[in-house]
């Protein structure tokens, strides 16, 4: 094969290497005290590319992975996050 052509095939066939995601694979335990820095998640749909169902965790510019039913603990602690701001703020605290 030409050193031209295998060049062409390795550009083209790039943006497809950078675009696969990365799945998580399992779904360990994820402590309560990474739970409540969680910035942000997002949801991993075993519909899709990836092989299981799972939630993203970002904390701090790190990435966890966790089962889909630690969203409700995320909830949870968001609400009790915005009670806390809103009794601070009637406080003056």
């Amino acid at each position: 094969m030409d050193f031209r052509a295998l060049v062409l095939i390795l550009f083209l066939s790039l943006p497809t290497i950078v675009a696969i995601p990365k799945c998580c694979v399992k779904t360990p335990i994820v402590p309560i005290n990474i739970l409540m820095m969680v910035n942000k998640y997002d949801v991993q749909s075993s519909y899709g590319i990836c092989d299981i169902d799972a939630v993203k965790l970002h904390v701090n510019g790190k990435r966890y992975c966790a089962h889909p039913k630690v969203i409700k603990i995320l909830e949870l602690l968001e609400k009790r996050r915005q009670r806390r701001q809103a009794r601070a703020s009637w406080t003056g605290i």
